[in-house]
């Protein structure tokens, strides 16, 4: 393997190239300082509900060098996903192809093309997603806990590359500008002080939780994820329509209207979500939440 340093300026350029919006570099070190408290605090407290692969791998999760052997370089990436055109019944991040398959393609791109050697990853393994896109520099942690990347707000996917390589340059963490002035039910009620508690978060309920709703939960605005907390940071008045044709809802998914989702057969379901990472939630799944957000607003056709 070359022991020559990565060129950060070549790697910034050529991932601006393939549509990323941010760009950064942190050396590969342990999680430290206030985060590996507080994501132990965050466990104690069982905020993770039964999303019990949160508590596989938290040694790895804290330590990128159990994750990657011999990894010296995390390049955190970002891409813009605010839609031009939106679904109202949709989580924002939904609307358009599964960003886990746009994400990996194009990172994976990155890494061809400048011949890095090492890993990367989408959501997918244990790593601390935004505490390294702070590291590297592209982002703030806001109040709510989401990153937010200066001049696109909060609506932005995360993703990393694991290399094996140093690199000429780092990248220092951008200044905290977290506003004080908010209480965290004016933002969201599932947030607390350690962080966002998935029993109490529509999110989690609509796409994690299987089985019947909680009869506390009401669905008012979406069926398919949340969005109040991403509304209601202040950074979210940064957001801005993203270039990227992958994360624009198709016209089918426009047209959709109360009844439509009423009447969603398995067959409307595979060919309407095809791609899409609100397969994750499955047709019963989906149909289940439809069933729950018809109640909750008083809508639908059918006696």
């Amino acid at each position: 393997m070359s022991l020559a340093l990565l060129s950060s300026c070549d790697i910034k350029a050529h991932a601006k190239s393939l549509g990323f919006i941010a760009c950064g570099l942190a050396k590969a070190e342990p999680v430290e300082g206030d985060a590996e408290a507080l994501f132990h605090r965050w466990l104690e407290h069982g905020y993770e509900a039964d999303m019990e692969y949160l508590r596989r791998n938290i040694d790895k999760r804290l330590n990128p060098k159990l994750l990657v052997p011999g990894v010296k370089t995390i390049v955190s990436l970002a891409m813009n996903f605010m839609p031009a055109d939106q679904q109202p019944a949709i989580s924002l991040y939904a609307q358009g192809k599964d960003y886990h398959d746009v994400m990996q393609e194009r990172m994976q791109m990155l890494m061809e093309a400048m011949h890095l050697q090492g890993r990367c990853f989408v959501d997918t393994a244990p790593v601390m997603e935004r505490y390294w896109a702070r590291r590297s520099g592209i982002g703030i942690i806001t109040q709510s806990g989401l990153i937010a990347v200066p001049g696109y707000g909060p609506t932005v996917f995360l993703g990393e590359l694991f290399l094996t390589s140093e690199t000429d340059a780092y990248d220092e963490p951008l200044p905290d500008s977290m506003p004080r002035h908010l209480g965290w039910s004016d933002l969201c009620p599932a947030l607390t002080p350690d962080g966002l508690d998935a029993n109490r978060c529509i999110s989690y309920h609509t796409i994690e939780h299987h089985g019947l709703l909680p009869n506390e939960v009401r669905l008012r605005h979406t069926f398919y994820g949340c969005d109040r907390c991403l509304r209601a940071t202040p950074q979210f008045a940064e957001s801005r329509p993203t270039a990227e044709s992958a994360f624009q809802p198709s016209e089918d998914l426009l047209k959709m209207k109360a009844e439509d989702w009423e009447r969603l057969t398995e067959e409307d379901y595979r060919k309407l979500f095809k791609g899409s990472a609100v397969k994750r939630a499955k047709y019963d799944g989906l149909k289940r939440n439809i069933e729950r957000w018809l109640k909750d607003n008083k809508v639908g056709v059918s006696k």
